[in-house]
């Protein structure tokens, strides 16, 4: 009597672990690069990043509920942000691209306003990705490890047994590289790397959809 009721049992499983489930679509924003001056060649350059799009996908699991007004998560993701941009060489125009992708796992709290379906979130997300600059032909790639500081709010659509909600969060680096001047009589190819190592996006804005069962 009691293997009849194992595969109900089973079912609910993933109702009792309090799982989240994230699709976000980020906006994020690179760094300008002021004009340098290439020592030796007499050309000034200087580039920007446009902001570009992507994607987040994550999925949460709870493991801390203080009454109804405070939930602690942990999570994992996969993302990847990317944009374009232009770089201004002496008087040549080139385009740029930027791409960083790879995994991450965070922890984040939520406290929730009472009888509104409202949350404001805060949280930390270490993200390990591999880093992609290209311009003229060049390019520059690197694995970067930087924690992220996220800030958020989410809406929870009333609904049975699921709750979809809709979410924004802000979102920056806690540190990052910084663009840097070369004091040398270097070659553009060394430029490229240089620049690459400080073309880092520096803050996004996040939109999405959720799940939480």
């Amino acid at each position: 009597m009691r293997l009849a009721f194992l595969p109900f049992c089973l079912a609910a499983l993933p109702l009792c672990a309090q799982w989240d489930l994230r699709l976000e679509v980020p906006r994020p924003t690179g760094q300008n690069l002021p004009q340098t001056l290439i020592s030796g060649t007499g050309k000034l350059v200087a580039g920007d990043l446009s902001t570009g799009g992507g994607f987040i996908a994550s999925a949460n699991r709870r493991f801390f509920e203080f009454g109804p007004l405070l939930r602690l998560e942990g999570g994992l993701e996969y993302s990847q942000f990317n944009a374009d941009g232009t770089l201004t060489n002496g008087t040549v125009l080139q385009d740029t691209r930027l791409k960083q992708q790879g995994v991450g796992a965070s922890l984040n709290a939520q406290l929730w306003v009472p009888f509104t379906g409202l949350a404001g979130e805060f949280g930390l997300i270490q993200r390990l990705q591999h880093y992609t600059y290209d311009t003229a032909g060049a390019s520059t790639s690197k694995n970067l490890s930087r924690t992220w500081l996220r800030v958020g709010t989410r809406w929870r659509i009333p609904f049975v047994l699921v709750h979809p909600y809709v979410v924004a969060s802000y979102q920056q680096p806690v540190t990052k590289d910084n663009p840097v001047k070369l004091s040398s009589a270097a070659n553009l190819a060394a430029y490229f790397t240089a620049q690459g190592s400080g073309q880092e996006f520096q803050r996004l804005w996040t939109f999405g959809v959720g799940v939480a069962f």
